[in-house]
């Protein structure tokens, strides 16, 4: 009866035990897959930065020089991308080598956070005026046209869209405070989060009205394209030309902006409301932060099929080198021609003479 009494008495216990080991193989077998979404995300980011990099600069190259109203805005995107690119993806790539640890400083831990979420919401944000500045470009009356087509109105939407961002995540940063492990390392994650009411308020006006207010005008920019077309088959194949070209632009610029921002989105609002619980797994949240950087990563390659000067530019200065290097060489072979002739003829004339 002793014996009984021991085994029931140690039962518990056993079971504990076995939970606890349970317990640790699930946190292992976690750690070990975000180990592996993590070295996967890191050698896929770094694949897709490096060339985007080099093509956004040949990109700002050869439309430095342009000053169409239609190309201001998104060279203006392209160089936000660009400066997201190489600001914002090594410390994102930096927090993925060390496994979502962070090895540096609170205090360029908050400047990146400053500058991350100010340069995606400014992306999304100069998409969205994009997208309003093409209904004025296709369908607005001339006076407002020519009113676009100022100085002061270029730079100031340009300006806002920048500086409204960086004011206000530079305020919800600095109250940021972050605790050191053992490693002296921490996870860098914004502290305003945590606040249900501000990371709503935050959502709602930096994410999801953009994004609404750019599906919304781009989807009726296109159905006021199609019913353009289709009221006026004798449109101006000039004009309709470049009626399709802003569309075609538009249409690619939100939805790579749709499919950047949208897994984001989706996991704050998961985060406040918990829809579905394994979105919160740590390797979810971190593909959705991988997907934020799919904008200013691939804004340089859609330029590059949507905006065709590019490679007019491009085919204009070859040709003109070309040309100028023939016009050279005809040059010199004439020149040539004219110092050889009297040679040729001298000892003629000097023969006849003789």
């Amino acid at each position: 009866m002793m014996k009984d009494n021991t085994f029931f008495l140690n039962f518990p216990n056993s079971t504990n035990m076995i939970q606890l080991s349970l317990n640790k193989t699930i946190k292992n077998f976690d750690q070990d897959s975000n180990y592996f979404i993590n070295n996967i995300l890191f050698f896929v980011t770094l694949c897709v930065s490096i060339p985007s990099v080099f093509i956004n600069l040949f990109a700002l190259y050869q439309l430095h020089t342009n000053t169409k109203l239609s190309v201001f805005v998104f060279r203006t995107i392209l160089h936000v991308s660009l400066f997201t690119t190489c600001t914002c993806i090594p410390f994102f790539l930096l927090e993925l080598y060390y496994n979502s640890y962070f090895p540096l400083s609170s205090l360029i831990c908050k400047l990146w956070l400053i500058v991350d979420y100010s340069s995606i919401v400014c992306l999304g944000l100069l998409v969205c005026w994009a997208s309003i500045q093409r209904h004025i470009l296709i369908f607005g009356p001339i006076h407002l046209k020519k009113l676009q087509s100022t100085l002061r109105f270029k730079l100031i939407p340009n300006i806002l869209v920048l500086v409204l961002p960086l004011i206000w995540y530079s305020i919800l940063a600095s109250t940021c405070t972050y605790e050191k492990t053992f490693e002296n390392t921490f996870q860098c994650r914004p502290c305003f989060e945590n606040e249900k009411s501000i990371f709503l308020i935050d959502t709602i006006l930096s994410l999801i009205l953009p994004l609404f207010i750019t599906l919304l005008v781009t989807f009726c920019l296109l159905i006021r394209i199609i019913r353009l077309r289709l009221q006026t088959f004798r449109l101006p194949s000039k004009k309709w030309r470049r009626c399709k070209r802003l569309t075609r632009q538009m249409i690619l610029f939100s939805l790579i902006y749709l499919i950047g921002l949208v897994p984001y989105v989706l996991t704050n609002l998961n985060s406040l409301y918990e829809f579905w619980p394994f979105i919160n797994l740590p390797w979810c949240i971190h593909l959705a932060d991988a997907f934020t950087y799919v904008p200013c990563c691939f804004s340089p390659f859609l330029s590059i099929y949507a905006f065709p000067e590019i490679w007019i530019n491009q085919r204009n200065r070859h040709h003109h080198h070309h040309h100028h290097h023939h016009h050279q060489k005809s040059n010199r072979k004439h020149q040539t021609i004219s110092i050889s002739t009297p040679t040729i003829f001298s000892p003629t004339i000097t023969s006849s003479q003789i």
